[in-house]
């Protein structure tokens, strides 16, 4: 039986797509950058650290958070690769081994320093994005809100009382 022309063009295409799919070059996700993850929660450990009425970032998981969205994210991973060797460089230079086992006020310095770095500059935009994602995933968590007297959002709860007249002074 012979093929008809619509038969052999759609064979040739069909051909075409699976070898095209095959040879396409698949984008691989970086590995988590080669840092330890103790550098990783010194650094956001030193961004926002414990106090009196905040428990801390570590405290409320952020490092796993974060190292878990640089894994994720290809440019968030090699910046964070970059940013790590800065980090190792500026810690050899402030006497330490590690960034982690730097004195705080070591690390204080090396942190600003990297706030203080020119814009679009690796360590300013490391600093800028761990500090935002610190932030974000720090106060997203219920129990950093206990120094802010903030109860929470209104919902689902509501405003129970909108119907009420305002209350006086």
């Amino acid at each position: 039986m012979p093929f008809t022309r619509r038969q052999v063009l759609t064979l040739t295409g069909a051909s075409l797509l699976l070898s095209l799919l095959t040879w396409w070059p698949r984008r691989e996700t970086p590995p988590v950058p080669a840092s330890k993850p103790d550098e990783l929660s010194a650094w956001i450990d030193t961004l926002l650290p414990a106090e009196a009425d905040f428990p801390g970032a570590v405290a409320l998981g952020v490092s796993e958070r974060m190292a878990a969205a640089i894994a994720r994210e290809p440019a968030y991973a090699r910046l964070t690769a970059a940013a790590m060797a800065w980090l190792a460089a500026r810690s050899r230079e402030a006497g330490g081994t590690t960034f982690a086992a730097l004195p705080e006020a070591r690390r204080v310095d090396i942190v600003a320093a990297a706030a203080a770095s020119p814009e679009g500059s690796t360590p300013r935009t490391f600093f800028q994005a761990t500090f935002d994602d610190a932030l974000f995933h720090a106060y997203a968590d219920a129990r950093s809100w206990t120094g802010l007297s903030y109860a929470g959002p209104p919902q689902p709860i509501g405003f129970p009382d909108q119907a009420a007249a305002p209350k006086s002074g």
